[in-house]
């Protein structure tokens, strides 16, 4: 592992979360190093899956300084609570759609990120979408040229 490898943790352990860990396994740069949620069955499983450790506290996982990031897949109604906390922390967020359930709970996540000084992203996925789909097969018919 080189110093410019990103360490990750999971927050909030349902299919999707494994789905994203997935894709962290296979990317270079990148790597599951810790995981929670509030069932210990789901985090031992989540664990052995994906080769990490895990917490037995969010509290815990956030003092983790090891851990760069948090991919915060927990339910909609949370993500302002732990995207805070994250931010206090000094983690970067990775948070699934949507950012919130209002637009004032978006912003607000957004400006406690800026005030942090950490990068928050959105997995916002639309390569289903027929418009996508087609720029995929473009891009593949090499339609497009080199994508750099």
């Amino acid at each position: 592992m080189s110093s410019d490898t990103i360490r990750v943790a999971s927050l909030g352990l349902g299919w999707w979360s494994d789905v994203l860990a997935e894709g962290v396994t296979n990317a270079k740069g990148i790597e599951v190093v810790s995981c929670f949620t509030r069932s210990e069955d789901k985090r031992k499983a989540f664990a052995e899956k994906f080769d990490c450790a895990y917490a037995g506290s969010y509290e815990e996982l956030l003092a983790d300084d090891s851990i760069d990031a948090i991919i915060n897949t927990t339910p909609n109604n949370i993500h302002l609570e732990t995207t805070n906390q994250a931010a206090e922390a000094g983690k970067h967020v990775f948070l699934d759609k949507p950012i919130a359930n209002s637009v004032g709970e978006g912003m607000e996540i957004a400006k406690i990120c800026r005030a942090a000084k950490v990068k928050l992203s959105i997995g916002f996925q639309r390569r289903r979408e027929n418009h996508f789909r087609w720029v995929q097969q473009e891009i593949q018919a090499g339609r497009f040229g080199q994508i750099v």
